[in-house]
């Protein structure tokens, strides 16, 4: 079994995972040495009609619940998708800040339509990786060569933007 990296992130209507839904994923999966394999993955999620989306998530992702209505999927047919994806064997599911993020919304929304939250990241040699981890330690060990943003003098920020 090969082992391969799925790149991914989400957008959601709201900042917490528990609560707020997804709007939009996005995933690529390359190889051990980054050679892209296959075709990346963009869907939108219909929003809930049980669920009103926060204004300010939709100003900062673009996303209006009008447009993930026209162009998403109904949220079973947009986490099978993403489930197909994660729980290929070997795959190792990458993201920045996902263990804080990405991967509660993966699990509360697979919980909710069904499937088992935890087994896409154990099961057949799969596991997953947080690269905002890997950033502190550069930036702490070896910060020369990267522009490092900070909110003020040497309070260092990892916020994408």
């Amino acid at each position: 079994m090969s082992i391969t990296f799925y790149w991914h992130d989400y957008e959601t209507f709201g900042v917490d995972p528990s609560k707020d839904r997804p709007s939009q994923f996005a995933g690529l999966r390359t190889d051990e040495n980054l050679n892209v394999i296959g075709e990346p993955l963009v869907i939108y999620c219909q929003p809930q009609k049980d669920c009103v989306p926060a204004p300010q998530a939709c100003l900062i992702t673009g996303i209006t619940p009008q447009h993930a209505l026209e162009h998403g999927l109904p949220e079973p047919d947009f986490i099978e998708a993403i489930h197909q994806q994660l729980s290929l064997p070997g795959t190792c599911g990458v993201g920045y800040n996902s263990i804080r993020f990405d991967d509660e919304v993966t699990r509360y929304t697979l919980y909710r339509n069904f499937y088992d939250p935890y087994q896409r990241e154990w099961k057949n040699g799969n596991s997953r990786w947080d690269i905002i981890d890997m950033m502190r330690l550069t930036r702490a060990l070896r910060p020369e060569g990267i522009e490092w943003p900070d909110h003020e003098p040497g309070r260092p920020s990892f916020k994408l933007e």
